[in-house]
């Protein structure tokens, strides 16, 4: 199930990292053209690609600029950005689309612990998933994703070569993801506090998660590793964080499309099975955070006696 998911996933993931590589004599702002360069450039073949995967290549791409924008947002008009960073998650999550359906279609045909065979169901939500396939692309050539990227990388580096930088670039790089990991600790500890916490709270440990692993990746070379948390434990918390968000995207799916996929009774099996499943993942998750939320606390209380 996720485990094909997941690989895919990462695959996908190691490519899209494959940016330019920043070093400390760097200005933010010959930092930032280093690392948006490679990215634009894999965007702009996503979207021409006939690739049934590039739409989901492209959503983990858009991703990441997400997170490369807020990495800049104190150095650059913060209503400008905030509003580059919604246009890439609408994009996103138009992209992400099909890979939903890929997800369920896994979930539902490829768990030998189903409880009775859904082939009838799998057809229909494979047919569900080519009309997906295709929306996606066509909302993906009307946005014309390359000209917005373009245009918004343009006014981003206007407004750096504009500023004069007094901060080394390890220092701001080491600033934003101390942000990102104080983000983390709060919606971990807030999540954990709360005894009867629902999938809200895992899916927004996720996204910051997400963020502070990019970071972490984006200005791996002006890093020191020491005894932080790195981007091992954080792709294996969000390993499993995924299987809970399959879990839930494919139940709301089934839900959002049920009088589209057949058989009511065979539908409602699918989804009280899902939902067994998130129950059970839901645990699987929080001893995951726990064990995270532990390492983040060591580090920051050892910051502060430094």
């Amino acid at each position: 199930m996720r485990d094909v998911a997941s690989a895919q996933e990462r695959t996908s993931e190691n490519a899209d990292r494959r940016t330019g590589t920043v070093s400390a004599d760097m200005s933010p702002a010959a930092a930032f053209s280093t690392l948006v360069a490679q990215v634009a450039l894999r965007v702009g073949n996503l979207c021409r690609s006939a690739d049934p995967e590039s739409p989901h290549k492209l959503r983990v791409v858009l991703r990441r600029l997400r997170s490369l924008w807020w990495a800049y947002d104190p150095l650059i008009d913060g209503s400008q950005a905030r509003r580059q960073r919604r246009e890439f998650k609408a994009l996103a999550d138009s992209a992400g689309q099909t890979r939903d359906w890929d997800i369920l279609k896994h979930l539902l045909a490829d768990d030998m612990q189903m409880p009775q065979p859904f082939a009838a169901l799998v057809e229909r939500v494979d047919l569900l998933r080519g009309d997906a396939l295709l929306h996606s692309r066509a909302t993906i050539a009307a946005a014309n994703v390359e000209a917005i990227l373009a245009q918004g990388i343009a006014g981003l580096i206007l407004q750096l070569d504009a500023r004069a930088f007094d901060e080394p670039l390890a220092e701001f790089a080491a600033d934003r993801i101390a942000t990102a990991k104080k983000a983390l600790r709060k919606r971990m500890k807030r999540l954990l506090m709360d005894q009867h916490h629902g999938y809200a709270g895992f899916h927004e440990v996720r996204i910051a998660a997400k963020k502070v692993r990019y970071l972490l990746e984006f200005f791996a070379p002006l890093i020191d590793g020491g005894s932080g948390i790195g981007i091992v434990e954080l792709t294996q918390m969000q390993d499993e964080l995924g299987q809970l968000n399959d879990i839930v995207s494919s139940e709301s799916l089934l839900l959002a499309h049920r009088d589209r996929l057949g058989e009511c009774g065979v539908v409602d099996d699918a989804i009280a099975y899902l939902r067994y499943l998130r129950g059970h993942h839901m645990q699987s998750a929080d001893a995951s955070l726990r064990a995270v939320g532990d390492m983040l606390a060591s580090e920051h209380s050892g910051s502060d006696m430094s």
